[in-house]
């Protein structure tokens, strides 16, 4: 009797427990990263997404893009979605941002084409290519726009993210502590601070030695005399040193430039219902538009403050050392174009096609 007592009492505590757990699971919202309670309840959002970024929030990337991107969402969905945005690379290393995000630990992940050469060949070999683009609105656009076509956004789904987002930085310029690099045969002999992949290329067609040390490192890299010539834009002055360290500078030069956006995991963009996917694609293309406005107006004044109070004097490439350049850019492209594929070239014409239509 007590054996059959006992069972009964097991029996009833197990389907208490079935009772609640199916009460907890039909309260709870399919989709989305933290779905937050009642529709009722007008104060909260339908949906919370986790943002990772690297940049400290108050760098120019954080405000003119992420930030911006935050908000314009927020705005088109009336408060429907919200961001918990976790800057500084709080959720983990930038390197490892893609597996973050398409794993959900990161809802939204910031990236840089440039730190993943192999996962994203296509964005971080034509952004690189130099003479392509002025300037981060026109290179902004059109990767923007590139990157939600195939074979750009096969790429990013074959590692299971999807391009909310994709922006150029200002384009690149030369920086140093007394070298002058006014036409490409300048850089021969020069170690250069850069970005991996084609940027490497270039510098190294150029004779110089291209030096890969990450962001972080840089300034003391510079301070202490392992890299001769900086090659990055005016916004990274105070973290890399350019305006500290640096007494040459040039100006107006269009060295490509280096990238960022948000990727959003694959398997939660499939959840979200059509009106939010929309709202985070058109706050995707106005930031695109605006940011990048935004980015490269910041970079013109911090250049025209360098000017005015004796902290950087900047050379303003002249026609002739523009010709020499655009010359050896279009030598390396025809040169680049050979080793790539139908997929590049694809991507190629669809990138100069966007950028024609801002000309």
């Amino acid at each position: 009797m007590a054996g059959r007592k006992y069972f009964f009492l097991i029996c009833c505590f197990i389907s208490i427990l079935l009772v609640v757990a199916g009460c907890s699971s039909s309260n709870s919202k399919e989709t989305g990263s933290q779905p937050n309670g009642s529709k009722n309840d007008s104060n909260k959002a339908d949906y919370t997404f986790k943002v990772a970024t690297v940049s400290v929030p108050e760098d120019p990337d954080s405000v003119y893009i992420y930030k911006a991107f935050m908000d314009k969402a927020t705005e088109l969905t009336n408060g429907k979605v919200e961001f918990e945005w976790y800057p500084s690379q709080q959720l983990g290393q930038m390197a490892d941002y893609i597996t973050l995000t398409a794993d959900g630990v990161a809802d939204i992940g910031m990236f840089s084409a440039s730190v993943f050469p192999s996962e994203l060949s296509l964005a971080n070999k034509v952004t690189a290519l130099p003479g392509l683009y002025a300037n981060s609105y026109e290179g902004s656009m059109a990767f923007n726009a590139v990157s939600r076509q195939s074979p750009m956004v096969d790429e990013f789904l074959s590692h299971g993210v999807r391009p909310l987002l994709a922006v150029t930085t200002p384009t690149f310029n030369f920086y140093s502590k007394g070298i002058e690099i006014n036409v490409p045969s300048d850089l021969k002999g020069q170690r250069v601070r850069t970005s991996a992949g084609t940027l490497s290329e270039i510098i190294q067609m150029a004779g110089g030695t291209a030096v890969g040390i990450p962001s972080t490192e840089t300034y003391e890299a510079y301070d202490k005399g392992a890299v001769d010539v900086l090659h990055h834009y005016a916004a990274s002055d105070v973290a890399h040193g350019i305006r500290e360290l640096s007494n040459w500078g040039s100006m107006n030069l269009g060295f490509s430039a280096g990238t960022t956006g948000f990727i959003i995991s694959e398997k939660l963009w499939k959840t979200l219902p059509k009106d939010i996917q929309d709202a985070l694609l058109k706050a995707g293309d106005y930031v695109a538009e605006n940011g990048s406005k935004a980015w490269d107006k910041d970079t013109v004044e911090r250049e025209q403050r360098w000017i005015k109070d004796g902290d950087v004097p900047l050379h303003d490439v002249t026609d002739a050392e523009r010709e020499e350049w655009q010359k050896f850019f279009d030598k390396f492209e025809k040169q680049f174009l050979v080793k790539q594929d139908d997929k590049f070239g694809k991507v190629l014409e669809q990138f100069k096609e966007e950028v024609a239509k801002l000309k």
